[in-house]
């Protein structure tokens, strides 16, 4: 089948993008920086992809308020865990159980509200690896950067995965926990060697799903977003907050869309952004349009017309099995991506951060040989290099009118510069296939994966190197 796109250069799109101007739909979770022992530096590949926008999410212990995993908590499926081999399995629990609570923030906070106490809770604070990461990712000094890259965060309070499980028990107190990093990141940035402050606060994360959040009661995560987006406000005006990150809004559109804004508007609640995740399940990019426009149609409705509406992760597939990490390093996934990057400068999507971007699971990069070289490893995945090609289009960030048929899988992006002199062009054919989020479905062969390291426990990690390494 031949389709022809025609797209007129004299005539920017409107209603694409930023009224015509490219959205910067390519952030990232996950961090430049190797998180643990078995995994990789990454900072000129970020570079190279165009990487600006990096979401602190996951980072097990780096960004986390406090220490909730558990051993007994973690499975298979764990993202640290899966791709470890079997017989290092319990060992790997535990090193990550250990490494993620020992590197959280406030590792009095669990005793201190559970006995209503903030002096206690603050007992002993934990900047140290946190700063060390957020200087790390934010001062960029790689070797490669070609466009200058200055990096902004936006700062997911909570924990990282399983840890997200207990609720706060005291949420006054952990209000005040929160209030203390936004004067730390926000205020007083400079004073612990950041080049810039953290601007963007979302409260937790997934709260839909039971075992990051455990409770079915909607009313608490509310109630606890309240009192955090005051004390934020209070202590920063001119920084944003936002939630909910919900897993699945169609499915918890009540609950976590219109419940969550009808609760804000009634209390009249600071809300600067929502946030919400695009794993539509259905193999079909195009999905993201309808997602992002349901979400846009509740903040209407709900009088928050100037309130951002940022997809704060997505990706093929949300099943965490070793099949969907091959997959979504494929050439199949790439035109996933690519595909979803054009569409969602047709949609209310003001930004994105895709999940995730470094050698983790759901990662962009990989352990694999090359199979021209043996000598060398492929590293830089498909996926990745689908990246690196949308952020070309930032040379050229006005998108042209033309051809939006997009009943057929290829799907084109036209892009112009502020003359009007030179053009780009971003092409994807993506077919769809619902087969391709399934978890249980797998591909023609696995590619090999980064996984945590267990020759050695946490009290061996103590020599000079690891400790600045992984621990500040």
């Amino acid at each position: 089948m031949t389709k022809i796109f025609s797209f007129n250069k004299n005539h920017r799109d409107l209603s694409a993008g930023h009224h015509s101007l490219l959205k910067e739909v390519n952030g990232l979770n996950g961090v430049p920086k190797s998180l643990a022992p078995g995994f990789p530096d990454l900072d000129d590949q970020f570079n190279q992809m165009g990487i600006t926008h990096i979401r602190i999410h996951d980072g097990f212990g780096i960004g986390d308020m406090d220490n909730y995993f558990q051993v007994d908590r973690l499975s298979d499926q764990s993202q640290m865990i899966v791709n470890v081999p079997e017989e290092n399995k319990p060992a790997a629990k535990k090193l990550f159980t250990n490494i993620s609570n020992v590197r959280s923030i406030f590792p009095y906070a669990a005793a201190g509200m559970r006995n209503h106490d903030i002096s206690l809770a603050l007992k002993e604070a934990n900047y140290k690896m946190t700063d060390a990461y957020l200087r790390d990712i934010m001062n960029n000094q790689a070797e490669l950067n070609p466009c200058n890259i200055q990096r902004q965060i936006m700062f997911r309070i909570g924990r990282s995965g399983e840890g997200g499980y207990e609720i706060p028990q005291d949420f006054d107190i952990y209000a005040i926990l929160v209030g203390t990093l936004v004067n730390r990141y926000a205020l007083n940035y400079a004073r612990i060697g950041l080049p810039r402050k953290i601007t963007y606060w979302q409260v937790w994360n997934e709260p839909d799903l039971l075992y990051f959040w455990n409770s079915d009661d909607p009313q608490k995560y509310y109630e606890l977003y309240e009192k955090i987006a005051r004390i934020i406000k209070a202590v920063d005006p001119s920084v944003k907050v936002g939630g909910a990150g919900i897993a699945f809004v169609n499915s918890k559109l009540e609950d976590y869309v219109d419940g969550f804004l009808r609760y804000c508007k009634d209390n009249d609640v600071p809300l600067d952004f929502f946030s919400w995740h695009g794993y539509v399940i259905t193999g079909d990019p195009q999905n993201i349009i309808d997602v992002g426009n349901a979400v846009q149609q509740s903040l209407k409705d709900y009088g928050f017309i100037n309130a951002e509406s940022f997809c704060t992760e997505w990706n093929s597939s949300a099943i965490g099995t070793k099949n969907t990490y091959t997959k979504v390093q494929s050439p199949k996934n790439a035109a996933y991506i690519a595909s979803t990057f054009i569409y969602m400068q047709y949609t209310k999507a003001d930004r994105a951060y895709y999940y995730r971007g470094d050698g983790l699971s759901f990662g962009l990069f990989n352990n694999q040989i090359s199979p021209k070289n043996p000598s060398i490893k492929n590293f830089c995945t498909y996926s990745a290099q689908s990246f690196y090609l949308f952020s070309r289009m930032f040379e050229t960030p006005y998108i042209l009118s033309g051809n939006k048929d997009f009943s057929t899988g290829l799907t084109v992006l036209v892009t112009e510069n502020a003359e009007g002199n030179k053009i780009n062009i971003l092409a994807a054919n993506y077919k769809v296939d619902k087969n391709f989020a399934d978890g249980n479905s797998a591909p023609d062969y696995l590619y090999q994966q980064y996984y945590l390291d267990t020759s050695r426990t946490l009290n061996q990690l103590t020599d000079t190197w690891s400790k600045n390494k992984w621990f500040g």
